[in-house]
């Protein structure tokens, strides 16, 4: 999925996707693609001993093992390899675009796994560009949620 300065939309997909729709799903992993501090807030919010929320909602839920770590966050880069701190010109989106249908690509190219894009999270381009690259490289097996209200549904 993607998420912007606001992380809670990973907790608020996996528990629509895994607690309150009609059709569950459990993932076995997630990760996120972001900009720099999109991964810090990430980090701390989500995966900290502190906060933690992420911890908090499996074992809130008794969900079975989720991989997520520091590992599954994915911080765009520009078109120098540079970490990307936000998406504002031309140059930006291009390199967003680039490095979102080549995660894309890269986990599709998995037969033995099934997506789920959540485009719910970040920047309206990164949704975007997220659905795009599925389209290109998703198979049979791969979903997309366009947010959270047709999850619960």
């Amino acid at each position: 999925m993607v998420s912007g300065l606001s992380p809670q939309i990973v907790t608020e997909t996996i528990y629509a996707l895994a607690l309150a729709g009609e059709s569950r799903f459990v993932p076995t992993e997630v990760h996120i693609i972001t900009t720099k501090e999109g991964a810090q807030k990430a980090e701390l919010s989500l995966l900290s001993t502190d906060l933690g929320w992420f911890h908090k909602l499996c074992d809130d839920y008794q969900l079975p093992a989720i991989a997520f770590n520091r590992d599954h966050i994915h911080v765009m880069q520009d078109a120098n390899g540079q970490d990307m701190s936000d998406i504002r010109s031309i140059e930006d989106n291009s390199a967003a675009a680039d490095y979102i249908t080549a995660q894309v690509r890269a986990f599709s190219s998995d037969d033995k796994c099934a997506l789920h894009v959540s485009i719910a999270g970040g920047r309206k381009t990164m949704g975007f560009y997220l659905g795009y690259a599925l389209s290109l490289y998703g198979r049979p097996q791969d979903r997309l949620s366009p947010g959270l209200r047709q999850l619960m549904t």
